[in-house]
C-alpha cells in the first residue's frame, strides 16, 4: 500500500501542450464568430477537463503501474467523456473551418454510421488484445499513440449521434441515432463480459504489479469489466433517452393544428 503513495500529478509536456494549443485554437475560432452557444462552450472545456484528469491525475499512474481498473477508466473517460464533449462542443461551422481542403470525402466517408461504428469498436477492442496492451504498457510511444486513437475513434464515433446540424456529413435521422445506440452497446457488452468472466488475468504485466487495496490481479481484472459493462451502458442509455425526447419535441413542433384538433 506504502507503493501508492508514489502516485501524483504528472505533467507530461505533450499532454500539456497539446490540450493548451487545442483549448487556444478553440477559443479564438469561438471569439472571431461570436456566435457559438455558451452550452457548446461549456461542453467542450469540460471535456478538456476530464481529458486532463484521465492523462495527468493521479490515476495515470494508478493505471499505469497497479491497476488495469483505473486503467480502464481511464480509457472510458476519454472515449465516453472527452470526445463526446468535445463533437458537442463544436458548432458546424468550426468543422468546415478545421477540415483541410480535399479531405472532405475522407471526413464524409469516416463520419457515416457504419463507418464510425467500425472505427469505434475496432479501436476499442484492438487495445484490448492482451499482446497487444503489454505492448503500449511497455513502450511509451505507443502509449501516447494508444491514447490519441482512443481520442479519435471516439471523435469518429460520437458523430452520428451529437455532431453538429448542417456540418459537411448530416447527423442521420433519430431513429437511426437510437438503433446506433442500441448497437454500440452490443460490442461494448462482448468486452466487458470477457473481462469481467474470464477465469484467469488476462494481462500478465497486473500479475507482476503490486496489488493496492487487497485486489489480486483477477479481481482487478473482473472490476475493470464491470466498470466497462455499468456506466458505458448509463451513458448509451442517456444518449438514446435524449435523442428520443429531441425527437418526440421535434414531431409535435411539426404536427398540423388540424391534425392535431381532430386527434384530439
Amino acid at each position: 500500500m506504502s507503493e501508492l503513495l508514489k502516485v501524483g500529478w504528472t505533467w507530461y509536456p505533450s499532454v500539456v501542450i497539446g490540450f493548451s494549443v487545442w483549448t487556444a485554437l478553440y477559443v479564438l475560432a469561438v471569439k472571431q464568430t461570436g456566435n457559438t452557444s455558451v452550452f457548446r462552450q461549456v461542453a467542450f472545456h469540460a471535456g478538456t477537463l476530464i481529458g486532463l484528469i484521465a492523462l495527468v491525475s493521479p490515476l495515470d499512474e494508478l493505471g499505469d503501474e497497479y491497476l488495469f481498473s483505473a486503467h480502464m477508466v481511464q480509457h472510458l473517460l476519454l472515449m465516453f467523456g472527452t470526445a463526446p464533449l468535445w463533437v458537442i462542443g463544436t458548432p458546424g461551422w468550426l468543422v468546415d473551418r478545421m477540415t483541410p481542403k480535399g479531405w472532405n470525402r475522407l471526413f464524409e466517408r469516416l463520419a457515416v454510421p457504419m463507418s464510425a461504428y467500425v472505427a469505434f469498436v475496432s479501436v476499442m477492442f484492438f487495445w484490448h488484445i492482451p499482446s497487444i496492451y503489454e505492448l503500449a504498457q511497455e513502450n511509451e510511444a505507443i502509449h501516447i499513440f494508444e491514447h490519441l486513437t482512443y481520442i479519435g475513434s471516439g471523435l469518429i464515433g460520437w458523430w452520428p449521434v451529437m455532431g453538429a446540424e448542417g456540418a459537411i456529413v448530416p447527423k442521420p435521422e433519430p431513429p437511426a441515432r437510437m438503433l446506433y445506440l442500441f448497437l454500440l452497446a452490443v460490442p461494448c457488452t462482448a468486452l466487458a463480459s470477457i473481462l469481467t468472466f474470464a477465469r484467469a488475468p488476462l494481462y500478465p504485466f497486473y500479475v507482476k504489479a503490486p496489488h493496492p487495496f487487497g485486489l489480486d490481479a483477477l479481481q482487478d481484472q473482473h472490476l475493470g469489466g464491470l466498470l466497462m459493462w455499468l456506466p458505458t451502458h448509463m451513458f448509451l442509455l442517456l444518449a438514446l433517452g435524449v435523442t428520443f425526447l429531441q425527437w418526440f419535441t421535434n414531431s409535435e413542433r411539426h404536427v398540423p393544428d388540424g391534425f392535431a384538433k381532430s386527434s384530439l
